[in-house]
């Protein structure tokens, strides 16, 4: 007869998950770089310079894809509802007039992950019950700012 085994919790590797949000900084990194740099352009060079900002934005959505891979709370959270609707109201164009707000959401992006990467590091100390409340709130946040950029993008 056939036995169902109940389902051991997953063991997380900190320093692949470290080395994801490392990726992650990364790539914001770059696309801030490219956003500062279209800026201060025109014309075709600012076109171009706004395509860099979207493959690196696309590249930064790959990364944390995997993070959520290896993360199911980050998984669930970005599977809720977003703000979507409520954002698409005032994403009148891509990038102009919003480049200043973009910069701001990707430096706070940033630091969340800067946040998870600290995190990861003293899961196992005395504080841990706080460490796991403050991880789910920069899961959410991380969710609510990337659908805020995704909607400027």
């Amino acid at each position: 007869m056939w036995k169902r085994r109940e389902r051991k919790p997953l063991t997380v590797d900190t320093d692949h998950m470290k080395v994801l949000h490392h990726e992650a900084l990364e790539q914001l990194d770059l696309m801030r770089t490219a956003l500062e740099a279209a800026a201060a352009a025109t014309g075709t060079m600012r076109d171009v310079l706004d395509v860099m900002v979207e493959n690196h934005w696309h590249a930064y959505l790959d990364a944390v894809h995997m993070i959520s891979m290896h993360d199911e709370a980050l998984a669930t959270i970005m599977k809720k509802p977003s703000l979507d609707n409520e954002v698409n109201k005032y994403a009148e164009c891509r990038f102009t007039g919003n480049r200043n707000l973009l910069l701001l959401l990707m430096a706070a992006l940033s630091r969340r992950h800067q946040r998870f990467s600290y995190l990861w590091t003293v899961r196992s100390s005395p504080m841990s019950a706080y460490y796991q409340e403050s991880m789910t709130m920069e899961r959410e946040h991380i969710a609510e700012l990337i659908s805020l950029v995704e909607t400027m993008i």
